[in-house]
């Protein structure tokens, strides 16, 4: 096989995995608890994390920037946390690490910025 067929094949390869991709996000179903929100990809691509990733956590139930309540508390999901609480600019959490609790802070998946990111559903009712 030519090194030139080769590329082609690899190529086609990459287009079907990137249609997969996408069709997974765009065929999801709405999010009945946390456990079924998907990790979020880390995608250098902004305009496609938009497209497909922010309007499909919407769509799926994650509550957008806009409808969010300061200093409402959210269930959610992100590595290191499922309750996280709306300052206005960003999530406040308790996080456990290295054999204690401290305060952190995290941005909502609308505001990637490469890192973990919170993925909230729900308030909860105090």
């Amino acid at each position: 096989m030519k090194l030139e067929d080769v590329k082609k094949l690899l190529l086609k390869k990459k287009e079907k995995e990137k249609k997969d991709w996408k069709d997974k996000w765009y065929n999801m179903k709405p999010f009945e608890t946390v456990d079924s929100i998907p990790e979020i990809p880390l995608l250098e691509d902004k305009e496609l994390y938009e497209e497909v990733i922010v309007k499909n956590l919407i769509r799926c139930g994650a509550i957008p920037k806009n409808k969010l309540e300061v200093g409402a508390t959210y269930e959610g999901t992100c590595r290191n946390a499922e309750e996280a609480t709306w300052n206005g600019k960003c999530f406040d959490y308790k996080r456990y690490k290295f054999g204690w609790w401290h305060n952190d802070k995290i941005n909502h998946f609308q505001d990637d910025n490469g890192y973990d990111l919170f993925v909230p559903l729900r308030k909860i009712e105090k």
